[in-house]
């Protein structure tokens, strides 16, 4: 039995459909943005800058964009970020995604995407695929949306709206609609919506309560736990919560049994030790200077082409950092230290404290993995999970097996595609 998948890296959406090669998803709406964008700054780029700002990228697009633009796509010069933010199938042939373009989110379908498997499990030949077609239901530029499910006997989505003010609260929608209904409120954060199986109306979802200070701003962050929204009686019942661990990314078959990635809770507010306090306080002349030196070091290099020093300087920030389910990841630190454990070309990017946890009803957890990012439970028992390098995958009684090996995978989910093939 073959896997059939999609899954989230870097922003980009990608299909896996049996033994086909891997497919990647281009949002035309997203590309249109970037396209819009890069028109404007090179209407109006050089009124808007500064003349640092012009030093720095020279002030004109390049060639390369020229080119990209007189063939519709993307410029690589483009401000605005295009990002895929969650996915889930609705049929055999359609996809619903969340997109993040710049100050817009909104939930587009992708219908009769390329690629559907046959009865037999076997590829359709490329020149035979049907082509992909994308449709906006629903966009604003008042909240992001995140993730989404989608429930198949009430033709109705759920998902994540995320305030400006960095509260987010599940919404529903039903497919043919073009307003958002928001289903649980508060000052929290509630994320990763996912439709119970059967024929009532119940979403698992992952919540935690924030606390702000006098100006507003979230100052702290509780544990996530895992609540049941149950809409026809509207009530909100948690599910599962330990004050030691964040639970996250629910997801319940069936018969009860609850999946979730459980990790351990760390206060977004940490108390600063004297001793740093102190250490950066001394430093403050050093970071001065450093500054300064690199203020100047830039105009030589851009007048002169030569450094300062010809010793090569380090490039600093947050260059290994990636923001993971809500935490940022030294992702760089993680991989070596997870080499060790499973495939050494595919380490996890996560912590291996990360955990897959199966969670049968009056039973104790059960740890199915260690290192998981993103995970997803078929109908028919089957798993499919990650740990950000690479995609495995679980049948009922059976060992994992990787299926794809890739770069910050965020998110996978199952399409069950047989069930829809007659």
């Amino acid at each position: 039995m073959s896997f059939n998948f999609a899954y989230l890296s870097g922003g980009r959406l990608y299909l896996k459909l049996g033994q086909a090669n891997v497919q990647t998803i281009i949002s035309e709406f997203g590309q249109a943005v970037q396209q819009r964008e890069f028109q404007t700054q090179q209407r109006n780029g050089w009124k808007q800058k500064s003349m640092t700002a012009n030093l720095m990228s020279g002030g004109m697009p390049t060639d390369g964009d020229r080119h990209r633009a007189a063939r519709g796509e993307a410029p690589s010069s483009s401000n605005v970020s295009v990002a895929v933010q969650g996915v889930c199938p609705t049929s055999a042939d359609r996809l619903l995604y969340t997109l993040e373009a710049g100050e817009v989110g909104g939930i587009f379908a992708l219908e009769r995407f390329a690629g559907t498997i046959d009865v037999l499990g076997k590829a359709t030949p490329l020149d035979t695929r049907p082509k992909t077609r994308e449709k906006r239901l629903f966009h604003s530029a008042d909240f992001k949306v995140d993730r989404v499910d989608f429930h198949p006997e009430y033709q109705l989505i759920a998902c994540a709206a995320i305030a400006k003010d960095g509260s987010a609260n599940i919404a529903t929608m039903p497919v043919n609609s073009v307003h958002l209904v928001q289903a649980t409120e508060g000052d929290s954060i509630d994320l990763a919506p996912k439709w119970i199986p059967g024929f009532r109306k119940a979403i698992v979802f992952q919540s935690s309560g924030i606390g702000r200070d006098e100006a507003g701003y979230i100052v702290e962050q509780r544990h996530s736990t895992i609540e049941q929204l149950d809409l026809d009686r509207q009530e909100v019942v948690t599910l599962a919560s330990d004050p030691k661990y964040d639970l996250l990314s629910p997801q319940m078959t069936a018969d009860g049994t609850l999946y979730y990635i459980r990790r351990p809770y760390v206060p977004l507010r940490q108390r600063a030790r004297f001793s740093q306090v102190l250490k950066d306080t001394l430093l403050i002349p050093a970071r001065l200077v450093t500054a300064v030196f690199e203020w100047l070091n830039f105009f030589t290099r851009r007048h002169t082409g030569k450094s300062l020093l010809a010793i090569p300087q380090p490039r600093r920030g947050r260059a290994n950092q990636m923001l993971l389910l809500g935490r940022w990841v030294d992702t760089a630190a993680q991989i070596e230290r997870n080499r060790r454990f499973g495939d050494a070309d595919s380490p996890a990017i996560v912590p291996r404290s990360w955990e897959l946890v199966e969670q049968f009803p009056h039973r104790e957890p059960k740890v199915l993995d260690r290192g998981v990012l993103a995970f997803d439970i078929g109908a028919d028992g089957q798993i499919v999970y990650s740990n950000g390098s690479a995609v495995y995958g679980v049948l009922p009684g059976g060992v994992a097996q990787r299926l794809i090996v890739d770069n910050s995978i965020e998110q996978v989910v199952i399409l069950d595609l047989d069930n829809h093939l007659n």
